[in-house]
């Protein structure tokens, strides 16, 4: 009997006890069971005999009775259009799919008709094209929800791909609206082109391809539309990282089965609602795959082996580790390599998560080592909280000579204090017309204009403000980021009024996220930093959370690049002087959400009105509105405030940043030549804390910081200036 899972956004699964079988099913199902050389699975295949292999029931379903299989490459075909070595063509179709060696066949839809679809290898700086030809039948054979976005009046199958973590042209990026039919005999309105070309300007990279059909991706993908793109450069050549048979990819899904073993997914959520089918908040399986298979074992020699792990679930999350402690060398993550190896013992990865490692197993020999998935969100159990098996059990085939670098790729690092906008997102939850729960990003559905219009060639810091009771992993199109830091927040307090109150300091990222990230796991009660380069490309993107579900039920909001907008570099104080008197009295309040929020086009103005150092003030405001202070980050403003952060001032002073109003969903705060920290109040190193009571966070003000001025010469020039008159 399943454990039944109670929270809102996992769902409960009534057990079907009809165990009728087939004949030809039940002599499969009940054969006498296979055993591979591992002494641990034969007594659980022991355990498993004179028994049924019923599908839809874990607890009857052996484990590590499968290897581990590596998905086959996809070969380029001849074009006379294209290169040759270049071209590819992926047909998606449907097809059947043995999950576990006692199943029977399970109906799939594939890349090929393959779990996972086939690998495309890529070299970087060479244009990879793809043809995706939709050959899958008419009818959905999972529930469709015609009542969400572009399902109401649309054909039941559609479907596009994106190249999940490419920096790639709009056009061929698979914008949700871009979807097609079979022979593209209906596309989506944003459709521009049948061939994707993938230029692959960017560092070598574990990506992947999935489908991304606006209000279908989270079927398409359960149903088996998903596949690797691994990008390599010559750098990765030169490292001599463990290649060959020892570099294996691994797509990390979770599955459900009826008794018949066909995909099981929910057509209702776990609380009443007048529409049937319908979508529902999260759906979690009772099995764990890897590449297509229930609980694989991988037989290894003791050697040093290279992995490329995915989490392509649709709403579970993993934190995995090794049963025997061992240790994880970690190269790599969304965007590419690490500058240097980090030792982990577990790592996290939510939906969409990429991990790059090396294990290495040669003082392992004899040991039998479990993949094990220890995440705390859902409660776990003997099936949940495994994931497949090592079994060092092979003879070493040859020297080993792959090596763990000490150096990988350096970092260049990401520039924040030229950061022209910081943006306060909020996530947030309503309800929808039929009383379901909705999850939305910035306050907006999906179809309402575009309020992230970031301008190309430019850097910019959003700030994820999770008042939800989850946590979301969010997904940036065609850039990869920097995380900068998370901080606990009073949510309560911004919910009321908007304001932002920090309730204790900032946390750096965690130790398996500092590279270049494309997903970022918003925290609950926390504003999540990131920060990026927008760049190379113009046009219409996406930004969403990757739980499937949350996703195709609005919590997906278009990104709209514009040309540049911003001048290269903000006035300064003695560039911009006039002779004009500096106000007397600068404002003292907190903007006040009466103001026009601060959007995109109006911060652009704001960029060019601002003039740096020439008041002894810092770019804070504090709730209780304190003096010295000038524009404040939030989301309104007036013309004394400039709408947005005045960059570099003098003075000693700061306090908490508050953003008021309703709509600070909109909030591109302009900012000047100094750290983007200062728009937050922290100053990262050079913060001097001033006051920490723990009072503070009870009353709503918590700890404040004490920034340091601008110390560059046309700052202390302009001070002095200014102390002159």
């Amino acid at each position: 009997m399943r454990e039944p899972l109670f929270l809102l956004f996992s769902l409960p699964r009534m057990i079907v006890h009809d165990w009728d079988f087939l004949h030809t099913y039940d002599e499969i199902a009940c054969r006498i069971l296979p055993v591979h050389a591992n002494n641990k699975s034969r007594k659980e295949v022991h355990n498993t005999m004179g028994k049924c292999v019923n599908p839809s029931d874990p607890n009857s379903i052996p484990k590590f009775m499968d290897p581990l299989p590596k998905p086959s490459v996809a070969m380029p075909v001849h074009h006379d259009d294209y290169p040759d070595g270049s071209y590819h063509e992926l047909e998606m179709k449907e097809g059947l799919h043995r999950y576990h060696q006692n199943f029977p066949e399970t109906k799939i839809w594939g890349y090929d008709g393959l779990i996972p679809g086939p690998t495309i290898e890529a070299r970087k700086d060479k244009t990879t094209y793809v043809k995706y030809l939709n050959n899958l039948p008419e009818e959905h054979f999972l529930p469709l929800d015609r009542t969400l976005h572009s399902s109401i009046d649309t054909a039941d199958v559609r479907t596009v791909v994106h190249l999940h973590g490419a920096k790639v042209d709009w056009e061929s990026d698979g914008h949700p609206e871009a979807w097609y039919t079979k022979n593209y005999e209906m596309t989506g309105p944003t459709f521009k082109r049948q061939v994707h070309a993938y230029t692959n300007h960017q560092p070598g990279a574990t990506l992947w391809y999935h489908d991304h059909a606006m209000s279908l991706t989270r079927l398409n993908v359960y149903s088996g539309l998903a596949g690797f793109y691994l990008l390599r450069d010559a750098l990765e050549e030169r490292l001599r990282l463990p290649s060959g048979k020892y570099e294996i990819p691994m797509m990390i899904q979770d599955r459900s089965f009826n008794e018949d073993g066909s995909l099981f997914y929910p057509d209702t959520p776990p609380f009443p609602v007048t529409v049937h089918p319908s979508i529902t908040p999260g759906v979690l399986g009772d099995t764990i795959a890897v590449n297509g298979k229930l609980w694989p074992y991988l037989n290894v020699e003791p050697r040093k082996y290279r992995f490329r792990i995915l989490n392509a679930s649709n709403r579970r999350g993993y934190s995995l580790s090794l049963s025997n402690g061992g240790t994880f060398h970690q190269i790599g993550t969304d965007g590419g390599l690490l500058e240097a190896p980090a030792e982990l013992t577990s790592f996290d990865l939510l939906p969409a998560e990429r991990t790059d490692i090396i294990i290495d197993f040669s003082t392992m020999q004899g040991q039998t080592i479990t993949l094990l998935n220890n995440d705390p969100e859902f409660p776990l159990n003997e099936h949940t909280s495994v994931v497949m098996q090592f079994s060092v059990c092979l003879p070493l085939d040859g020297e080993d000579d792959s090596q763990i670098p000490e150096t990988l790729y350096p970092d260049m690092g990401l520039h924040t204090e030229h950061a022209h906008i910081v943006r306060n997102l909020p996530l947030t939850a309503t309800t929808d017309e039929y009383g379901r729960p909705m999850l939305m990003l910035n306050g907006h559905m999906y179809h309402d204009p575009a309020s992230e219009k970031p301008s190309i060639d430019s850097i910019e810091i959003w700030n994820f403000i999770n008042t939800t009771p989850i946590q979301h992993p969010i997904h940036l199109h065609l850039i990869q980021f920097k995380i900068l830091e998370r901080r606990p927040f009073d949510v309560d307090v911004f919910t009321e009024t908007g304001e932002i109150v920090f309730t204790g300091p900032a946390e750096p990222p965690r130790e398996y996220e500092r590279g270049w990230k494309d997903v970022v796991k918003a925290d609950v009660g926390k504003v999540t930093s990131i920060a990026m380069h927008w760049k190379d490309f113009t046009g219409n993107y996406i930004w969403h959370c990757h739980f499937l579900e949350h996703e195709d039920h609005d919590m997906m909001r278009p990104i709209t690049i514009i040309e540049d907008a911003h001048p290269v570099q903000l006035p300064h104080a003695d560039d911009a002087h006039t002779d004009d008197p500096a106000p007397a009295d600068p404002p003292t309040d907190t903007v006040t959400p009466e103001g026009p929020p601060v959007t995109d086009e109006t911060a652009e103005e704001t960029v060019d009105e601002v003039t740096e150092g020439t008041d002894d003030t810092t770019a804070n405001t504090d709730a209780e509105g304190n003096e010295d202070s000038n524009a404040g980050t939030a989301a309104g403003g007036n013309d004394d405030s400039a709408e947005g952060t005045a960059a570099e001032g003098a003075d000693d002073s700061g306090v908490n940043t508050t953003v008021e109003g309703d709509d600070v969903s909109d909030a591109g705060t302009a900012v000047g030549g100094t750290d983007w920290k200062s728009t937050m109040a922290i100053q990262g190193d050079e913060a001097i804390e001033t006051q920490n009571s723990p009072d503070r966070a009870k009353n709503g003000t918590g700890t404040t910081y004490k920034l340091k001025p601008c110390n560059c010469p046309k700052c202390r020039y302009a001070r002095k200036r200014k102390k002159s008159n």
